[in-house]
């Protein structure tokens, strides 16, 4: 149980650093792909008015997702410390009989 709970602490961490990372630097996709770049959206440039959007909504649903999963993750820790818990006072009630 704790080696899954280690994984998936690595995953969780490795998966939003990746999507924080995308969400912040969204602008970098326009310049990997000059194609995209000469559209309007809302009267702005697509260059400029989506990263600015991504930025700011997008990183923001991100970091609502990331906090969501993470305390979920916190309470599986919690359960999991819980239950080694009473088998250390069991083990010691055991050897003290």
């Amino acid at each position: 149980m704790k080696e899954k709970l280690y994984k998936k602490e690595i995953w969780i961490t490795i998966i939003f650093s990746f999507l924080l990372m995308l969400t912040g630097h969204f602008a970098s996709i326009f310049v990997l792909f000059p194609s995209l770049k000469g559209a309007m959206m809302w009267g702005f440039p697509i260059e400029y008015i989506v990263p600015i959007l991504m930025g700011w909504f997008g990183m923001m649903v991100v970091c609502f997702v990331m906090a969501i999963v993470c305390n979920q993750f916190d309470d599986d820790m919690e359960a999991y410390a819980k239950t080694q818990g009473q088998q250390v006072m069991t083990d010691k009630t055991k050897g003290s009989v």
